[in-house]
């Protein structure tokens, strides 16, 4: 995520950025005592790009508000650069698509103006997106476009950025990659651009240590750094700091590698870059590893879990909410301009009504069209007003997310990885190994269920849930979702019984239905025994259909069974099985359905849930 920041940060440097922390402060305090909306939404675009490193959600907002002042006062050139903040934003959030909306959107206003300059960095700002979706095919089209179009440049500072850029983005050979960093290495001395100069020094210190040319690879990081700490440039020093640490790791010095880690490590908690702090946690665990030292790796194991909450709580806002909300601004924004025109004929027709009947007609016609636009913009703050109510509810739902990711990765991750360090121990016999290579395969196969719980669910809260029922054939349902678990019940040799009658169709939400079905039986071939039986029933009561699926393993107590639906970090169910069954719950809910289970202890277990017939 760190390479984020790097690659925009020098791709838009030569539009406004002239420091971090001293020249935001200052830009802030201007903000403050600046009246002209103009130099408002300069400054805050200014402000958008330099905070971006720092929060993701300012980046986003500062271009939102930028972009509406300049769409008030036609300013292209203002709306492109806000464009372009909400565009780094939504990719520092990982969403790629909205991002390469925007800077879509940039391209074409700057196209409009037209600025060459501005175009080419929006060409190349995609291309790097593209990279992150592993979209070779494209990052490739849109970097050539993007030299493409700077050629028209000639020797304008940007190509050799640019330059830059396209030899980080990879994809070329070694004589191509110094090709052109040899040019842009020309420009940026010709500018007396330092910040070039040291991201090239940076990208042929990579090509060196990759040919294991680690001399001429130390002398480039080195002079690197020596520009960093020379400017105060803060994110470019812990750069070079850890690209000397790949340089002391592949020298077979440790040590060093670990002190440069540390050096990155104390600099990004002093200057927020979570980004950074989670990826040199992973390196300094890496180094500890390497020196077999336990202490430290399970220390920095809980400063990294701690990172990644840290970086998840950063996340927690998903900028699309925003961007719905935006939207419903700007609509809100052209109702009140209409508001405002048909109040300008109201006042008119009010002059006019001296001359006659004609004009109290029309004046009329003009109030009962205000009251109509009038009650559009009540409904329209309504809306507003429950989508502020959702973004609250979504807040609360992520909250507990996060809670139940915590507990069903956190410890299964932390035996999977002891199993491993066991393995490695040669005295082994081949027996233990075996067994212990398939409790990890057990381990890693839960997980992966459970991250696809986690997939299912994230999908239906980000597209806002629409009921779509279509005829179902239950008993194929079944069938599909037993066939996951083909393997795991040969294993423990599991008989399956789909007592379902075959031709029996539902109306209901394919999506839902297979998600419970599948969660409900995996659970039961956890649960059952050698040689069990695992049995699916269906029966209609009233108005709804109930779906069984029942099990012989060794049952559960009344406490158990009412904590089965609501996860808590204590409870005693197996991992993954307690978040599974309380989104399963939620889904449910979606369908006005409902689900239970019964159980005695050594009696086995049934799981039950109805559709509305």
């Amino acid at each position: 995520m760190k390479r984020v920041g790097c690659f925009i940060s020098i791709i838009l440097f030569s539009c406004f950025a002239y420091g971090q922390n001293d020249e935001l402060e200052k830009l802030k305090h201007d903000l403050a005592l600046t009246k002209d909306s103009i130099t408002i939404m300069k400054l805050m675009n200014k402000i958008g790009f330099l905070i971006h490193l720092k929060s993701a959600d300012s980046s986003f907002y500062y271009g939102v508000k930028a972009k509406r002042i300049a769409e008030k006062y036609h300013d292209s050139k203002g709306a492109a650069d806000a464009l372009t903040n909400m565009a780094i934003g939504l990719t520092l959030k990982g969403l790629y698509n909205q991002s390469l909306n925007y800077y879509s959107k940039a391209y074409h206003v700057y196209a409009q103006i037209p600025d060459t300059g501005e175009m080419a960095q929006m060409l190349m700002n995609s291309a790097i997106t593209y990279s992150f979706t592993s979209d070779s095919n494209r990052t490739k089209e849109f970097a050539r476009r993007a030299l493409f179009t700077a050629q028209k440049l000639k020797g304008d500072s940007i190509l050799g950025t640019l330059y830059t850029n396209y030899v980080e983005l990879g994809g070329i050979n070694a004589d191509s990659a110094n090709f052109y960093l040899d040019k842009a290495q020309q420009i940026a001395l010709r500018f007396h651009d330092d910040r070039s100069l040291l991201f090239i020094m940076q990208e042929r210190a990579q090509l060196l240590l990759a040919r294991k040319n680690y001399q001429s690879a130390f002398v480039q990081i080195h002079q690197s750094l020596m520009i960093a700490e020379k400017h105060k440039w803060d994110y470019h020093e812990m750069e070079a700091l850890n690209i000397y640490g790949s340089y002391f790791l592949a020298i077979n010095k440790p040590d060093s590698a670990l002190q440069c880690y540390q050096q990155i490590y104390r600099m990004s908690n002093a200057s927020g870059y979570v980004y950074w702090k989670v990826d040199v946690l992973k390196s300094l665990l890496l180094v500890y590893q390497f020196e077999h030292n336990l202490g430290k790796q399970a220390e920095t194991n809980k400063l990294l879990v701690d990172a990644l909450e840290k970086e998840n709580d950063d996340k927690n806002s998903f900028l699309g909410d925003y961007i719905k909300y935006n939207d419903d601004l700007d609509k809100l924004d052209k109702l009140s301009i209409v508001n405002a025109l048909n109040h300008k004929k109201q006042i008119w027709f009010v002059l006019a009504s001296v001359i006659g009947a004609i004009t109290t007609i029309a004046l009329l016609w003009v109030y009962l069209k205000t009251r109509r636009h009038g009650r559009e913009l009540n409904k329209l703050n309504e809306k507003i007003t429950i989508q502020n109510q959702t973004l609250k509810n979504n807040d609360e739902f992520k909250s507990r997310l996060l809670s139940m990711l915590a507990h069903d990765f956190r410890a299964p991750l932390g035996q999977t990885l002891g199993m491993i360090s066991l393995l490695r121990d040669d005295e082994l016999d081949k027996e233990v190994q075996l067994r212990s290579f398939d409790s990890i395969e057990n381990d890693l196969q839960d997980i992966l269920v459970t991250f696809d719980n986690i997939l299912q669910w994230i999908k239906k809260q980000l597209a806002g849930y629409v009921f779509m029922p279509e005829k179902l054939e239950l008993y194929e349902l079944i069938e599909q979702s037993a066939g996951m678990f083909k393997q795991a019940m040969e294993k423990k040799e599991i008989v399956f019984q789909n007592m379902v009658n075959i031709g029996l169709v539902i109306n209901s939400d394919r999506e839902i239905v297979q998600f419970i079905n599948r969660n409900l039986i995996h659970n039961a071939v956890k649960y059952s025994p050698q040689k069990g039986i695992i049995t699916v029933k269906i029966e209609k009561k009233q108005n709804e259909l109930i779906v069984s699926v029942g099990n012989e393993g060794k049952g559960m107590s009344q406490e158990q069974l009412g904590n089965l639906f609501r996860f808590k970090k204590k409870e005693s169910i197996e991992r993954g099985a307690g978040m599974a069954l309380t989104l399963s719950y939620e889904l449910i809910t979606l369908l006005k359905g409902r689900i239970w289970a019964e159980s005695e202890p050594g009696k086995g277990a049934t799981f039950y849930y109805s559709l509305p017939m």
